[in-house]
């Protein structure tokens, strides 16, 4: 019988050492790039007032979205003592380390691998002051199917779901990713969209984690359509 040959060749494990070597370079340009493609988006926020209320004040809460709709809100968010999750892979890594140079308090892993052990550590940033978010349909799709884990943090924690969702135009919509990523283009109009917090917590013995999931899946399909209309993307 022949032997299985390794998984991790040497050339493919040459490979892998000369990638991390460079990549320390990639994390200045990325921040630089997004630093400068923000500048010259004409973006507002809308419906903010509660929201902004709870960060000066400290409250606790947890912003959701669809993973398709967060490029605007990594530029938008700059500031804000945000918690995000983000994958353990190369590409995870680099996107980790722009990240952290805007601020963001960074987990590493996704629903997918060591869920469980990643939404605790979501919980205890946020219990220690930090803004919990969730691409609700990340890491890999169904997109516009909201996973459990938000719902289940929210009820754990007692506190309100922020349904967030963006646009911008013109812009680009990749047709072909699961997710229908929209990537607004230079000098685009663009709006970050806020939806009134929503309280999970309130009844929840009554109401089962699907449906909660369904409601927010509702509530941000609603948001995304509204901010579509408001930058001009479609017609209302």
């Amino acid at each position: 019988m022949e032997p299985k040959r390794s998984r991790h060749s040497p050339f493919r494990e040459w490979r892998r050492k000369q990638a991390y070597r460079v990549l320390p370079v990639f994390p200045p340009i990325g921040r630089i790039f997004i630093r400068l493609f923000g500048a010259t988006l004409r973006s507002r926020f809308q419906g903010e007032g509660s929201v902004l209320e709870m960060v000066n004040s400290g409250q606790p809460f947890l912003l959701t979205f669809f993973h398709g709709r967060q490029f605007l809100l990594v530029h938008q968010l700059r500031g804000w003592p945000v918690a995000i999750m983000t994958s353990i892979s190369y590409m995870g890594e680099i996107q980790s380390r722009i990240l952290k140079g805007f601020g963001y308090r960074i987990i590493r892993g996704s629903s997918s691998r060591g869920g469980a052990r990643v939404l605790g550590q979501m919980m205890r940033l946020v219990r220690r002051g930090a803004i919990g978010s969730f691409a609700v349909d990340g890491p890999r799709g169904p997109g516009g199917v909201v996973k459990p884990g938000v719902v289940f943090a929210a009820r754990k924690l007692n506190i309100p779901v922020v349904p967030v969702s963006t646009s911008a135009w013109p812009s680009v919509v990749f047709r072909s990713t699961w997710d229908r990523y929209l990537l607004p283009l230079p000098f685009s109009r663009a709006v970050v969209l806020f939806g009134v917090p929503m309280h999970l917590g309130e009844d929840s013995e009554e109401r089962s984690v699907q449906s909660d999931c369904l409601r927010i899946a509702e509530v941000l399909r609603e948001l995304e359509k509204e901010a579509d209309v408001l930058i001009g993307r479609v017609k209302g």
